[in-house]
């Protein structure tokens, strides 16, 4: 891949590869103002959690998505499509995806000791930045009480999903600086999805958890992120099966999924790429880890939850079909108009009727829901998650550097786990000098919310 960016007529063409090179260019800039956006909206909602201000879980996300809408419409006023990407989700403790209710009289109230995963997505013309974050919600302490860190199991958890995203992350920074001798080498061995599994499943076997399906490390384009209502080739990078119910397999190695990700393709300086790591606690033997496929949940554990219907959905831009129900004509048209490849949630349509609508295009498969899915066991396993974008800046001056959009600066829960990482490289890649990479994080902004600003994106 060249290593110069290629525009025309200010947009990138088809065959760059999303090609970056400084953080000055166009490409580089919507980036950019993303994954501030989604870091400004995740650190205030990070806030409203741990002081407690937020504990009904349709607040936080419909906050989290009105701010997203409100920061957007402040940047880029000559760009139409800009807004949501991935509609802000509270899963809690073995609850792995989907979850943000409808209605605040039906929303689940957090409690203190809840494991909290925050999930949202902001685009700016297509440029899109994902953030996942793990927390624990305990109650306020007051600075003079002694606090003592959570140990045990979910401790073990949280601290493996995030030192899997550290070290997957340094690894791909690792092309920048060998680019020029050996592109996408690290350790005389090629940094690709191979590697990528190897990474990850070696920090959850040493901390005796297991990967949760939907987990993926993979390199992202305009508007493509993994949508599973978009057919996308030239995917590389490396996929723990699906997340959805109809695509799961047992077997990581069998499937669809599997068959659209070149895990032999070496990542590249100018690219961007999404981490999305979830990890899951596991309370059998550490033998049973060393099974095969034993490091993944199964998919007899990993169920839709029985009364939760989805609210998030996407529309599938491969089928038209002619709809006889009037509303569901209006939703159709509504998400032509308004909407783009991303998934959106149903209170952010504004045609009468549209959950009946909706309904009858998911009938049609013209729309696909996101399912409220659950881990199921005894004792419910607990999932922490940790999702991250960033893109891999090359320099023609000097080394390059890893932008990470979103999801650092934010102080994690205290946890202390009795493992550690033993792999000699993984260790040097979750070193201080992080083998060697140049790591810029982008920082968010303290919004100023309006209480008003907010309620007025629901009501319009």
């Amino acid at each position: 891949m060249s290593l110069q960016e290629i525009v025309v007529d200010g947009e990138q063409t088809a065959d760059t590869k999303n090609a970056l090179i400084s953080l000055d260019s166009p490409i580089s800039l919507k980036y950019v103002a993303a994954g501030r956006i989604a870091q400004s909206v995740l650190s205030h909602l990070v806030r409203e959690v741990t002081e407690q201000r937020m504990r009904n879980v349709y607040d936080i996300c419909h906050t989290g998505d009105s701010l997203i809408e409100l920061e957007t419409n402040k940047v880029y006023k000559n760009v139409d499509e800009k807004g949501v990407a991935s509609p802000t989700t509270l899963d809690i403790n073995n609850c792995v995806r989907g979850y943000s209710p409808i209605n605040r009289d039906s929303a689940y109230i957090l409690s203190d000791g809840d494991v909290v995963k925050i999930s949202l997505g902001v685009h700016i013309d297509g440029y899109t930045s994902l953030v996942s974050h793990t927390l624990i919600a305990l109650p306020t302490i007051p600075r003079t009480e002694q606090v003592s860190p959570t140990t045990g199991v979910l401790a073990d958890d949280i601290c493996a999903t995030h030192l899997a995203t550290e070290a997957v992350i340094s690894l791909l920074g690792t092309v920048l600086y060998r680019y020029e001798n050996q592109s996408g080498y690290f350790g005389n061995r090629p940094v690709n999805g191979e590697r990528i599994r190897e990474i990850v499943e070696s920090v959850a076997k040493s901390f005796h958890v297991k990967i949760v399906p939907g987990s993926s490390v993979r390199r992202i384009k305009r508007f493509l992120v993994g949508q599973d209502t978009v057919h996308e080739v030239d995917v590389k990078g490396y996929a723990w099966g699906s997340i959805n119910i109809e695509a799961m397999t047992d077997d990581p190695d069998e499937g669809d999924l599997k068959k659209m990700i070149d895990t032999e393709a070496p990542a590249e300086p100018g690219e961007a790429w999404l981490v999305d790591i979830s990890l899951c606690t596991f309370s059998g033997l550490a033998s049973d880890l060393s099974k095969k496929n034993g490091l993944q949940v199964s998919r007899r554990t990993l169920k839709p939850h029985r009364d939760l219907k989805p609210t998030i959905f996407t529309r599938d831009y491969n089928r038209n079909l002619s709809m006889k129900l009037k509303s569901a004509r209006s939703v159709l048209i509504e998400l032509d108009n308004r909407k783009s490849v991303y998934p959106f949630h149903l209170n952010s349509l504004t045609t009468p009727g549209a959950p009946l609508g909706v309904a009858a295009l998911v009938n049609s498969e013209i729309v696909a829901p996101t399912t409220v899915m659950m881990i199921q066991g005894s004792p419910a396993p607990i999932a922490a998650r940790e999702r991250t974008t960033i893109l891999l800046m090359s320099s023609a001056k000097h080394i390059g550097e890893v932008v990470r959009l979103s999801g650092s600066g934010i102080k994690p829960s205290w946890v202390h786990s009795e493992f550690e990482v033993t792999d000699e490289e993984i260790i040097e890649l979750l070193s201080d000098k992080r083998a060697g990479v140049r790591l810029r994080n982008i920082q968010g902004t303290e919004l100023d919310v309006v209480k008003d600003d907010v309620q007025e994106m629901e009501i319009a």
